[in-house]
């Protein structure tokens, strides 16, 4: 049983898309702006691997909002794909722009766990150590930008039947559909699986990245929960300081498991059952484009001179608004 209709997914996910983007560019802007000037002198370098979170989520946010991209599945078979080609770029173009999404959903998720790994010993990502995390960086782009371009070998038969399949269940001209996808299997005349090894290898690949990222942000967090519930009787300011940015930490945990990890392994996962999803998988569509406008907000509001900040702004913006209404009114009775 369907949710909804294509035609309605995609309406939905263009409002969503436009209304979160809208959000996530300046509430990330105000979370750098308090990064690099509202900081205390305690985060240190820490800092920067914020900012960049900070940024690589605005980056995210143009992007997606440019694809606008979908999600659907057929069979054995998942695939990132877009109606929309407001830059009016050759197929090739808007292959590499898909692919983009992809590898930026992954930075996302590295940079977090470089977040996490920091937090427990702040000497790994600095200095000469800096390599490690531009070959982490090089890493995901090959896996999450392959699994996209090795995918499928199609066919022009296959090709043709994929775009034909999807023009009818979103209602648009077949030619209007660009994807990137993945295909686990198919079935010949008998119902007999035929693999596809090579896109199969490149799923496995993206999923083991996709895991090790997952496992470095649980572990490095209940580690650091644990080192900090051990010093709770030692409430110095350094140790203050940093049971606060855990709690960050563990908000900027928290919003990625229900908006990307749960999405994506239930996205990847059913397709290799061959459990359909079919234009329904489009809720992850939607859960990516909230996440970027989401994740912030928790910063903004645990870390304790960022709050102070926007309370301070809040109350000046609130007398600046009350003084003109009353000037206002003064002068409508003279």
């Amino acid at each position: 049983m369907r949710l909804l209709s294509g035609p309605t997914w995609m309406t939905v996910s263009r409002y969503v898309d436009f209304a979160f983007t809208s959000l996530a560019i300046p509430i990330n802007l105000l979370l750098l702006y308090c990064i690099v000037t509202k900081s205390v002198k305690g985060i240190g370098r820490y800092k920067w691997l914020m900012a960049y979170f900070s940024c690589q989520s605005i980056f995210f946010s143009i992007l997606a909002s440019v694809t606008h991209m979908s999600f659907h599945t057929i069979g054995g078979s998942f695939m990132m794909f877009t109606l929309s080609n407001p830059l009016h770029l050759p197929p090739w173009g808007i292959w590499v722009l898909l692919g983009g999404c992809c590898v930026s959903v992954g930075y996302v998720l590295l940079t977090l766990a470089a977040q996490q790994m920091d937090m427990k010993r702040k000497t790994y990502f600095f200095g000469w150590r800096m390599v490690y995390f531009f070959l982490a960086m090089l890493i995901v782009a090959v896996v999450y930008g392959g699994c996209g371009f090795v995918g499928i070998h199609l066919t022009p038969e296959k090709d043709f039947d994929i775009r034909e399949r999807m023009a009818k269940e979103y209602n648009v001209s077949a030619d209007k559909i660009h994807y990137v996808a993945v295909e686990y299997f198919t079935r010949d005349a008998n119902g007999t699986r035929k693999w596809n090894y090579s896109s199969t290898g490149t799923a496995l690949a993206l999923n083991f990245v996709f895991t090790c990222m997952v496992i470095v942000i649980i572990y490095c967090g209940c580690t650091t929960y644990f080192r900090t519930k051990q010093g709770i009787d030692k409430l110095n300011d350094k140790l203050k300081l940093q049971r606060m940015l855990f709690r960050a930490l563990l908000v900027q945990t928290a919003t990625p498991t229900i908006l990307i990890f749960l999405p994506c392994i239930i996205f990847y996962a059913l397709p290799f059952f061959e459990i359909p999803l079919g234009v329904d998988a489009n809720i992850l569509s939607i859960t990516l484009v909230i996440y970027p406008a989401v994740d912030p907000i928790g910063v903004l509001f645990i870390m304790k001179d960022y709050r102070k900040f926007i309370a301070v702004q809040s109350c000046v913006a609130c007398v600046s608004l009350e003084t003109s209404l009353v000037a206002k009114v003064l002068k409508q009775e003279v």
